[in-house]
């Protein structure tokens, strides 16, 4: 099946600019379905990534979020690895997921460091490492640092190109007494070179010392093990010969630019400075090709600028390259780079600040996942209304709806819109948030229907939409041990904007069943004396608020990503396993936390709880909180303290200020003595326990004596008390 559908292969630089032209000028912009396809939600800005190492910035500054300009610029952003693509059937392989086809198609997938003979071994046993990826390569450098010592063994950078060249500059600033060796080709560098070598006592070597630390490669770039197969199409450096028109000769609607890609009658050699220079004609061509027109050709200069920074100690300073022209160094020439560097990244930043001027003007977008929900007071107004009184009062995370002697089959309904661009990754993350109503009443899923509303779209590209939903859906349903058993679906009515994508609403229905006379968690259980425990972090509905906003949150990405894709059903298992081993009920009641934060699910808790209580004459309990004790995922108290909040969470605040306004002995939530802290700290904490959650944790009460055996998985938060 060919589909109307423009797919970008890689988070290079010219991808990036683009989706940014497209953005500034909306009428550049085809007008059909566009998605990205990258490894990496963030790139690197390379010309920079030398200053990162330096320590002359920090990383963040370096980094354009790419998930976050594509959902701006209204393309859907999918997160995987090519590991092949298919030009006859227009179909692109991914590792670990479905097969997605396209119409148009560009490549800018970059390139990896080349790896010799010589060095596989090394690689291998980790002795030595690659530049790219820039990530990796960082960490591992950042690891290095506790060994900037004269007694070390050297350091060897290995390459005799520029960036081997800036590289072992800027690892000579970072390290002012670790040993330093380029091994290079003496006769490729430049003799201004070698003395700014001497210099910086940095040592060149034609072979690799008898003695020395760790290794890193600057060797060259090469291309993916998958692009190698159409050797027929390559140059020697492996990139794809295109036209003067960026269009591989051979398949038809495929443009290639960037390091993966030369034009055949100009070769050049690579660098950035083309990814800047070949935009227009890209973004036009592109739009051409759609439409049916003839495309405009494009004759890159032989040589580009390149300019590399020597990071003295002092003033700085650097050096021009212009073919076989070298000038410097000189601070002059420093000087240039940098405000040429700043212009590149400020081009994305400047979308940033115009996007938090708009939050600021009350514009932004409402909160996708379980935040959006609706407030907890609507709908227990709503269920009280229609005479359901026992569904507020006492709600259970799943219900009974069979029951023999020895069975019971719980069952619950969950969904939300779309949460992010990638339908496959969208479904995956819905099922696992669905499954939490199950986990937190202690079954295991069994099977699971769908309801899906899919956008008005062409019909290829909405069965494209559809059949990656049913792929995500299936494969996490099968994960679990469960079966897909059936569903239904609609078209929306609602107008949808691009990316399509996000217009899609999934609602599954779950059912699990606990066998051998087990009776379900509930969350009515909870007891004087109990602990109360839980699995994950908070603040996922902080980070996606500042996702809408374009705050780059690196570290919690991958953290959050992580976990919306993990399954918890893992820790039930193991809580059967420990009750069977020792003979006893752990669970006295448990929940999980979703749309109404911590404070909101808690409170259903004592809420039911309590009334259980009541019926039995018990006197009714509290909660002794440490607010110390809880766990935010990086960044996201940062985030709450500039002011970023979901679009549920004002609603999810009424619930606490009614807790807060009874009198301080009446409040069914109380904290610890020791949480002395201001009122600004006592609001930020606060606010992490009102964000709203997907695939949230599961939230547990049991005896203390139990806590031992959980707590690699498990945290402990607070105590039930009277």
């Amino acid at each position: 099946m060919t589909i109307n559908h423009l797919v970008l292969i890689g988070g290079g630089h010219t991808n990036v600019l683009l989706m940014r032209k497209w953005l500034m000028y909306p009428k550049l912009m085809p007008e059909i379905p566009i998605s990205i396809i990258s490894r990496d939600t963030q790139l690197v800005y390379s010309a920079m990534f030398p200053s990162v190492i330096s320590k002359s910035i920090s990383l963040d500054e370096s980094l354009i979020d790419i998930r976050s300009l594509a959902k701006k610029s209204r393309v859907a952003f999918i997160k995987g690895e090519v590991i092949n693509i298919d030009f006859q059937l227009k179909k692109i392989f991914l590792k670990n997921r479905p097969s997605i086809c396209y119409s148009k198609l560009v490549l800018n997938y970059g390139s990896q460091t080349k790896i010799s003979g010589e060095f596989e071994d090394l690689v291998n046993n980790q002795i030595a490492f690659p530049i790219k990826p820039f990530f990796k390569a960082y960490e591992l450098i950042k690891n290095e640092d506790k060994h900037d010592s004269e007694t070390e063994q050297s350091f060897v950078i290995v390459g005799s190109g520029l960036a081997a060249i800036e590289v072992v500059f800027a690892l000579r600033k970072r390290w002012k007494k670790r040993s330093l060796k380029i091994l290079c080709k003496l006769n490729k560098v430049d003799d201004k070179i070698l003395k700014t070598f001497y210099r910086s006592n940095i040592e060149v070597v034609s072979k690799l010392p008898v003695e020395y630390g760790k290794i890193l490669l600057c060797t060259g770039n090469s291309s993916p093990y998958w692009v190698q197969k159409y050797n027929s199409e390559l140059d020697s450096k492996g990139r794809f010969f295109t036209d003067q028109k960026l269009r591989l000769k051979n398949f038809f609607g495929t443009f290639a630019t960037g390091d993966c890609a030369v034009i055949k009658t100009s070769k050049r050699p690579s660098s950035g400075i083309f990814a800047v220079k070949v935009l227009n004609i890209l973004a036009t061509n592109i739009q051409k090709e759609i439409k049916g027109e003839s495309l405009k050709k494009w004759s890159p200069q032989k040589f580009g600028l390149q300019i590399v920074n020597s990071y003295p100690r002092k003033l700085p300073k650097a050096f021009a390259f212009y073919g076989d022209v070298v000038i410097g160094p000189s601070f002059l020439i420093w000087y240039l780079k940098n405000k040429i560097d700043e212009g590149f990244i400020k081009k994305f930043r400047i979308l940033d600040s115009n996007m938090n001027q708009k939050v600021k003007e009350g514009g932004m977008e409402e909160c996708r996942g379980c935040a959006a929900k609706i407030p907890q007071s609507t709908l227990n107004k709503s269920l009280r209304s229609a005479q359901l009184e026992n569904f507020a009062t006492s709600p259970e995370d799943s219900v009974e709806i069979y029951k023999n002697n020895q069975d019971i089959i719980l069952q619950s309904v969950d969904g939300f819109p779309a949460l992010i661009s990638d339908p496959w990754l969208n479904a995956k993350i819905t099922v696992l948030h669905a499954c939490s109503d199950l986990w937190a009443c202690g079954v295991k899923l069994s099977s699971v229907q769908a309801l899906i509303s899919l956008p008005k779209v062409g019909k290829d590209f909405q069965s494209y939409l559809f059949s990656h939903c049913l792929k995500g859906i299936k494969t996490t349903v099968e994960e679990q041990g469960g079966k897909l058993i059936g569903g239904h679906t609609f078209e929306s009515r609602s107008f949808v904007d691009q990316p399509y994508s996000l217009g899609i609403d999934i609602s599954l229905t779950v059912q699990g069943v606990l066998k051998n006379g087990a009776k379900p968690w509930l969350k009515s259980g909870m007891k004087k004396g109990d602990i109360i425990l839980m699995s994950r972090p908070l603040g996922v509905g902080v980070f996606f608020a500042a996702q809408m906003q374009n705050i780059n949150l690196k570290d919690s990405s991958e953290e959050i990503m992580r976990n919306l894709v993990t399954s918890q059903q893992p820790l039930i298992e193991k809580i059967y396993l420990l009750q069977d081993k020792f003979g006893e009920t752990f669970i006295n009641a448990a929940t999980d936390v979703t749309g109404y934060g911590f404070i909101g699910h808690l409170k259903e808790m004592i809420d039911s709880s309590n009334l259980l209580r009541k019926d039995n004459k018990l006197e009714p309990i509290r909660v002794l909180l440490d607010l110390f004790a809880f766990k935010a995922y990086p960044g996201v108290f940062d985030l709450i303290h500039k002011g970023i909040k979901s679009s549920l969470f004002e609603s999810n605040k009424e619930i606490f200020d009614q807790i807060i306004a009874e009198k301080r002995n009446d409040r069914i939530i109380a904290f610890s003595k020791k949480n002395k802290v201001n009122s600004d700290s006592f609001k930020e904490k606060i606010s992490l326990l009102l964000d709203p959650q997907t695939c949230g944790p599961l939230l547990i009460c049991c005896a203390p004596k139990y806590e031992k055996f959980l707590k690699d998985e498990w945290y402990k938060v607070g105590e039930v008390i009277n």
